[in-house]
């Protein structure tokens, strides 16, 4: 289209505008213009008699806008006038006169086409009343030419191409430019060769022959004709330019058919099965393709599949016949089941957008939850769930929002191990045991103590409101494994475990007998358990000197107490321990007897006194009991004798009988107590004959007489000699006092002495001087000089004097002269209480009447005294100290000697008069030693003063500690010089007081036991003889960790055994457990230190595992203790039921998979109870709820199986038992098929045999109602029942709870029941094993 085209365009644009403004100009109450737009889909063909000016292809169907004006003209103002835009409304010729106008846009790139239809009411042509309106119209309408005109020569290719638009004019102003407008008319007077009211259209030929309407000089024929000048009959359509029109018909083109070639042929004419549309078959229910040849598939398989032979293959993810429906997973499994959650597992496809785990429990009032996961995930973990609950679970599949139907699965959370389990006190019988309380329902605990070498135990079942129980009857010292296990219905909890040991009986009857100063004999009553020593422990009460600790063998059941304190009272505990346990102590107190004095001797004798000392006891004795009699027992005396202060006490016994031999004993008294003597025998010496005179002498003879010697003797001896010096004796016998001496020389003096002798003991000497004739005393003789006394004798006078008179004193203080008178008959005397070192002076005067004599001189220097307070000190094993206080006299030197009790030299050493101690050394150890001190001068030695000590012991050396281990260590040493008795050794660990251990003194090596791991320890140790002690010697040794104990592999399955030990006294950190199989696979696991097992999961069947344990603290290992199991294999690869599950080593009650016939096709979702009666039950009520009695029937078409019913009211339990069970198939109506009864239930549901299962949709009983209906469960009614099992739970109508007649009637609903299924020969089995076990 050339420019006029475009003139065209901007002149129908140009009309738009100007009936817009025309409207505009209109005031609101005059005239109204209502534009509206309808946007619609044209088909390619308008109707017949729509103006058709297209320039779009068949690609697509263009887009229509309707543009509806409407003007309402006032009618006082003649001018009214309604747009429309239409693309099918046609106005009818006989409504009003209108005038139309039609025109068309087209854009043939947008496929857009603007229509305009413009109908002016003939009527509104007179206008005389609006001259000026039209006049103001015109000249906006020229305005607005002008600017068209601007506008078209903006226009450029991509708003007014050629041919974008095209269309026809019906009124342009100005008549078209083909006529002039008359305003008189109101209308146009067109040039010649235009027509029209606008003068817009040519004149055609013939004028369309009154067969159509001319536009543009052309023909628009009528509907029915055709030709330049509508001649011609026209075909429908004009044959929709598909074809040619011959005589009004249309002879259509191969592709097209229909009377107007409008319509497409169909393919195959539809293969004579569908109708042909425009070209499309509509095919017939079941068929499909182009030319309807193909068999359909259901709803064209949703979209989500392809069709083949009418059978829908689906894309992953959706499944059904038609592929509607998403896919539910496939293979719901329980990968795992804990109190608290349930591990799920699933096979799905890859194309699934999430699931949703839906999950209830199966109580009334149970809450709905869901969880959703993402489409990639396989399996999930269900958590928060409550313990010992059975859930309803489901898993749908969700693919683009669409669920798929659920796969289910029931399944039942386990119950929570019980938790807390501690002890609360332990006696030698009892445990109280607790724990802490489960906050969820169940039905009671379990609680069992199994001794650790599994003979007896005591099991107890307690209500769940308990937390504690106090176990008695126990035996003593045993270790038990206490479990706790929470039950409800059938289920049990994970058992909680812990090992405990009743404390171990004590001894008993404890009795202390025997008891001397040092040593007590101990007695007890051995304890019932098993220990591995006797704790024996002493002490001084008052806790002095702590206490001496021994580990004395069972079954040793006495001791001896030695090494005690005299005098002292003590404590003695006997306790039995066994590991780290100890026994409450059995006690008893003593007190050891008073020790006797030590070391008894004697001094200096007479005829009439024994003088005694002897060592002090070293118990604290108030005085001595001093006992003494002649060996015939004649004249018993007592003497109480006082303490003294220093280290000996002494007694002098007098008035004995001389020369007889006395025994004597000393014992210590303090209180009531009285120690036992200390003994000796001492011989008093012979009395001397006293009042030796003379009293008559002659030229050759003297007689004599003299008192009578008390003791008892043999016979006198007289000696007497001349000045010559030849001596004489003869012998008188003992009866005689008075003997004459003949034949001596005259005028001589003679030197008489008499002795009493018996046997060769010899008394001391009476002595006499005396003279042939007349005799006076002639000189005084001395003897016995001591420090402190002299012994004076003389001779007779003669004739005898009436008394002597004796005067002695100091040569340089003679004025101090002390006088003695003595009576005439005394021929000696004894000065006492004389000065050391002094020369005294004596005289002796013999009175005749008043005649004095001449006074016999003489002189007598007494002795040096010796050293006083010997004292020792400093004693060690190879020497000591003696020290003293110097004598009064002077002195040149000090000797010293000492020498060996027993057998040995004396050895003596000259100690300077300066010094008052002395060091005696290279002595021999622990060797007793006689120590003597006196002082010399010249040639004259004083008295010796002597004591007596022991050296020490030396010590043992070499101590050392070897082949220690964690409880144990060997003690070596070597034994000093001297003789022990015993060995003390005290152990001691951290600031824990020692322990006293005594060992024989022949040992040189000790095996210390029972020791704490990892634990450094001091040992000291010293040497004892007698009294002696040695010094101490030590070490030190630390012991090493100590291994867990008692490492078990129990519950051994095909792939897992649980790992049990008891754990080790040291502190640690952690275990280290290594478990390796014969093929070399290893692993190593680190376990907490608070436990004391764990599973081994995922292990090989059929294989031997050896399992090693080390306890572990920093860098340090204990030593490995180690165990070896053999995991089982399958008996059964693929168990058909429970008992075959058993039979494989699944011991534990749970849900299972068993395949029916063994075959993997055939698996079904089962309770099994595997520890009722010998286990492997199938739970029958799980199997009703879950599978049906269809799986029911193919479980027991395996074979022959029985039945067994469990049934319980509070603490009251029934069962029924029947030897046979089957139920039949579905054509059956699954009959019921019972064996012979047993059981304390009663038969009740042999009433039942060979019914039929009935329903509330399925009535098969023979009662007149629907029992299943009426009695609200499914069962194998008869009419009706007289077991109802599936009845409502808790409902006590007659016959409509769960009943068992023959137990409580119908009118009671039992809270438990259970039915379980077994193989008959697994009775059998079960049976044969438990007699086996009895017998």
């Amino acid at each position: 289209m050339g420019a006029d085209g475009e003139t065209v365009v901007l002149k129908n644009m140009l009309l738009g505008v100007n009936l817009i403004l025309l409207g505009s100009m209109l005031k609101p109450s005059e005239c109204q213009l209502e534009v509206t737009t309808e946007r619609v889909r044209r088909q390619a063909t308008e109707e017949e008699g729509s103006v058709a000016n297209y320039n779009t292809t068949g690609k697509d169907q263009p887009m229509v806008f309707n543009h509806v004006y409407n003007i309402n003209v006032p009618l006082d103002s003649l001018c009214s006038s309604g747009f429309e835009a239409s693309a099918e409304q046609e106005l009818s010729a006989e409504d009003e006169a209108l005038a139309e106008y039609t025109g068309q846009t087209s854009d043939h790139e947008s496929q857009v086409t603007f229509t305009h239809r413009i109908n002016l009411p003939k009527k509104a042509c007179p206008c005389a009343g609006s001259t000026q309106v039209l006049q103001e119209l015109l000249s906006r309408i020229e305005m607005l030419e002008r600017e068209v005109s601007m506008l078209r020569g903006q226009c450029n290719t991509n708003c007014c191409q050629e041919s974008a638009a095209t269309g026809q004019l019906d009124y342009i102003p100005h008549c078209s430019g083909h006529g002039n407008f008359s305003l008189e008319s109101c209308g146009c007077i067109c040039h010649e060769g235009w027509i029209g009211k606008n003068c817009s259209e040519p004149s055609c030929p013939l004028g369309c022959s009154s067969r159509g309407v001319c536009v543009d000089g052309q023909c628009i024929c009528d509907s029915d004709y055709s030709g330049d000048d509508c001649s011609e009959l026209r075909c429908p359509t004009d044959c929709s330019s598909r074809g040619l029109c011959v005589d009004g018909e249309c002879v259509c083109e191969e592709a097209y058919t229909g009377e107007d070639c409008s319509e497409l042929r169909c393919p195959g004419d539809c293969s004579g099965k569908g109708t042909c549309t425009n070209g499309t078959c509509l095919c017939p229910e079941g068929y499909v393709g182009e030319d309807c040849s193909q068999r359909r598939c259901l709803n064209a398989c949703s979209g989500r599949g392809h069709c083949q032979e009418g059978l829908c293959f689906c894309e992953e993810g959706y499944h059904g016949p038609d592929c509607s429906a998403v896919a539910p997973p496939e293979d719901l499994r329980v990968a795992g089941i804990s109190d608290r959650s349930i591990e799920l597992e699933w096979d799905g496809p890859m194309a699934v957008t999430e699931y949703v785990i839906s999950y209830q429990p199966m109580t009334r009032g149970g809450l709905q939850l869901q969880q959703r996961v993402p489409g990639d995930w396989s399996g999930v973990t269900v958590t928060e769930l409550e313990p010992g609950l059975t859930y309803n679970i489901s898993v749908y599949t969700v693919i683009s929002n669409i669920l798929s139907l659920p796969i289910t699965a029931k399944v039942a959370t386990h119950l929570s191990t019980p938790q807390g389990l501690q002890f609360k006190r332990i006696t030698e019988t009892t445990v109280e045991v607790q724990w802490e309380p489960f906050a969820f329902s169940f039905d009671g605990w379990e609680i069992s103590f199994i001794p650790k070498n599994n003979e007896g135990g005591v099991i107890a079942q307690l209500p769940s409101d308990v937390t504690s129980f106090n176990q008695t009857g126990l035996k003593p010292g045993e270790e038990y494994t206490v479990n706790v296990v929470a039950l409800k219905e059938q289920a049990r909890s994970p058992p909680t475990s812990a090992s405990v040991s009743t404390v171990i009986d004590g001894p008993t009857q404890i009795l202390v007998r025997d008891v001397s100063d040092t040593v007590a004999f101990v007695e007890w009553t051995p304890p019932r358990a098993k220990v591995d020593f006797i704790l024996l422990k002493y002490g001084l009460v008052g806790g002095e000197g702590g206490k001496t600790t021994f580990r004395l063998q069972p079954p040793l059941s006495q001791y001896s107490v030695q090494a005690l304190r005299p005098g002292s009272r003590y404590e003695v505990s006997v306790s039995a321990v066994r590991g780290a346990n100890e026994s409450d102590p059995m006690t008893t107190q003593f007190t050891t007897e008073i020790d006797a004095p030590k070391n008894l001797r004697v001094g200096s004798r007479t005829a009439t006194s024994l003088d005694l000392e002897w060592d002090n006891s070293e118990a604290e004795v108030q005085e001595y009991k001093v006992v003494y009699s002649t060996l015939a027992g004649e004249q018993y005396h007592e003497l109480l004798v006082p303490k003294s202060l220093g280290p000996t006490t002494r007694a002098t016994l007098t008035d004995l009988v001389p020369g007889t031999e006395y025994g004597i004993g000393i014992s210590g008294i303090r209180n009531s107590q009285q120690s036992v003597p200390a003994t000796v025998n001492a011989r008093t010496e012979l009395d001397s004959p006293r009042d030796l005179m003379v009293t008559a002498s002659s030229e050759n003879s003297i007689s004599l007489i003299w008192t009578k010697a008390s003791g008892p003797i043999d016979h006198y001896r007289i000696t007497f000699t001349p000045s010559s010096g030849i001596a004489s004796e003869v012998t008188v016998p003992k009866d005689r006092t008075s003997y004459t001496l003949t034949d001596l020389e005259p005028g001589a003096e003679y030197i008489i002495s008499v002795t009493a002798e018996r046997g060769r003991q010899q008394s001391l000497e009476s002595t006499v001087d005396a003279f042939t004739g007349f005799r006076p005393i002639s000189h005084l003789h001395f003897s016995h000089v001591t420090s402190s006394s002299v012994n004076i004798t003389w001779s007779d006078p003669s004739p005898p004097a009436d008394r002597l008179i004796l005067n002695y004193s100091p040569r340089d203080k003679e004025k101090e002269m002390l006088e003695v008178s003595l009576d005439a008959t005394k021929r000696h005397a004894v000065l006492t209480g004389l000065q050391p070192a002094t020369e005294y002076l004596v005289n002796l005067v013999a009175v005749h009447g008043t005649v004095t004599s001449e006074p016999i001189m003489g002189s007598i220097t007494t002795g040096i005294d010796p050293p006083k307070d010997i004292t020792i000190s400093n004693v060690t094993k190879d020497s000591l100290v003696v020290s003293w206080s110097p004598p009064v006299a002077s002195f040149d030197y000090y000797r010293v000697s000492y020498r060996p009790t027993q057998v040995g030299r004396l050895d003596s050493s000259v100690v300077p008069n300066t010094v008052t101690e002395f060091t005696i050394s290279r002595l021999y150890p622990a060797t007793e030693y006689e120590i003597s001190l006196n002082s010399v001068r010249g040639r004259e030695e004083s008295e010796r003063i002597c004591t007596l000590v022991h050296t020490a012991m030396d010590n043992p050396v070499g101590l050392i500690a070897t082949n220690i281990t964690p409880t144990e260590a060997l003690l070596q040493w070597k034994a000093p010089v001297g003789d022990v008795e015993n060995y003390v050794i005290v152990l001691t660990h951290f600031s824990v007081a020692g322990e006293t251990i005594l060992v024989d003194g022949v040992s040189e090596e000790f095996q210390l036991v029972d020791l704490f791991p990892s634990t450094h320890y001091t040992v000291t140790m010293y040497a004892t003889s007698g009294p002696l002690t040695s010094g101490t010697i030590s070490t030190n040794f630390s012991t090493f960790m100590d291994p867990p104990v008692n490492l078990t592999a129990s519950q051994v399955t095909r792939q897992s055994a649980l790992i049990s030990w008891q754990p080790p006294r040291a502190e640690m950190e952690n275990y280290v457990l290594t478990y390796k199989s014969t093929d070399g696979s290893r692993k190593e696991l680190i376990v907490d230190a608070e436990d004391t097992w764990i599973r081994l999961e995922g292990l090989s069947e059929n294989t031997d595992y050896t399992v090693l344990l080390q306890a572990a603290q920093d860098a340090v290992r204990s030593s490995i203790t180690s165990t070896t199991f053999t995991t089982g294999g399958r008996v059964f690869p693929h168990p058909q039921d429970c008992a075959q599950h058993l039979m494989n080593g699944d011991t534990l009650s749970g849900v299972y998979t068993i395949f029916l016939k063994g075959e993997l096709s055939q698996k079904v979702q089962v309770y099994c109870d595997m520890t009722t009666d010998g286990g492997g039950w199938i739970g029958l009520t799980c199997v009703l709820l879950d599978a049906g009695l269809d799986n029911i029937h193919r479980i027991t078409s395996q074979g022959r199986y029985e039945l067994h019913v469990d049934m319980r009211d509070g603490q009251e339990a029934v069962f029924a038992s029947y030897n046979k069970f089957l139920v039949e198939d579905s054509r059956s109506l699954y009959k019921l098929r019972i064996g012979s009864y047993n059981g304390t239930a009663g038969d009740s549901l042999s009433y039942h045999q060979g019914r039929p299962f009935s329903t509330e949709d399925r009535d098969n009983d023979v009662a007149v109602t629907n029992c299943a209906m009426s009695y609200k469960g499914a069962w194998w009614y008869k009419n009706c029942h007289r077991t109802n099992l599936n009845g409502k739970y808790g409902e006590s109508r007659h016959s409509q709870g769960i009943n068992w007649y023959h137990w409580k009637g119908h009118e009671f609903s039992i809270p438990f029941v259970e039915m379980k299924m077994r193989p008959y020969s697994h009775h059998v089995t079960a049976g044969r094993r438990r007699r086996s076990l009895q017998s």
